[in-house]
């Protein structure tokens, strides 16, 4: 009979699976499938989670070398460890911007050591360091003489001091292009003063003489002008 069937069986026949366990419950426990069976997607065996990407010391190493560049001896590791940085970002890594940032930072130390080393060295002439200090200074005192017209009672001397100043700092250096731009400038200055003692008005054209050849001893002895 159908009864003695189903209780020799294990009971009435249901839609539940072995054990009373629900089919739906039962589906859903399996490993990679959701409610109904449906499969869930599964992250790939060799994927790495971003939590699980491994540090890169070379990259911070890199971007604290670039930052240091200024004193020009960190600028060559800079470069190692950003490249190296670069290499193990390539491989799942992190730090790419932080190895590109150092490398950066390194190359634009490098281009103003570039342009500036020529105006470093120009200013270390002993005729150059002359010439920015006392006869500068003169100089300028003098230029300030003019602007007045002619009127200020010490233009004369002023003209001659810094006459002499200039001509001791053409005698110190060491360059034969900053003695000789020095040498300009000094013989400018001369005719003024020979102009002052003899009472003839300095024509414009010895004034755009003067700033034509400052502005050469300027560039002789590296100034920059910003």
């Amino acid at each position: 009979m159908a009864s003695s069937t189903e209780q020799a069986e294990g009971g009435p026949a249901t839609p539940d699976g072995p054990a009373g366990v629900p089919q739906a419950a039962a589906r859903s426990a399996l490993p990679g499938t959701g409610p109904a069976g449906r499969v869930l997607d599964a992250p790939s065996p060799g994927a790495a989670r971003p939590e699980d990407r491994p540090g890169n010391g070379f990259a911070t190493a890199a971007l604290a070398l670039g930052a240091a560049g200024v004193t020009l001896v960190t600028i060559v590791p800079g470069l190692v460890f950003g490249i190296l940085g670069l290499r193990r970002a390539g491989h799942g890594g992190t730090g790419r911007v932080r190895s590109w940032l150092g490398i950066g930072l390194c190359l634009l130390w490098t281009a103003a050591a570039i342009y500036l080393m020529p105006h470093l060295v120009r200013a270390a002439d002993p005729g150059c360091a002359a010439y920015k200090g006392t006869a500068l200074t003169a100089y300028n005192r003098a230029l300030a003489d003019f602007n007045g017209n002619h009127t200020t009672p010490n233009i004369t001397r002023d003209v001659a001091r810094a006459t002499s100043a200039l001509e001791t700092a053409a005698d110190r250096s060491r360059d034969p292009a900053t003695a000789r731009a020095l040498t300009v400038l000094t013989r400018d200055l001369r005719t003024v003063l020979n102009d002052l003692h003899t009472g003839v008005v300095v024509p414009g054209s010895a004034m755009q003489a003067l700033n034509r050849d400052a502005a050469h001893a300027d560039a002789a002895c590296g100034t920059i002008h910003v």
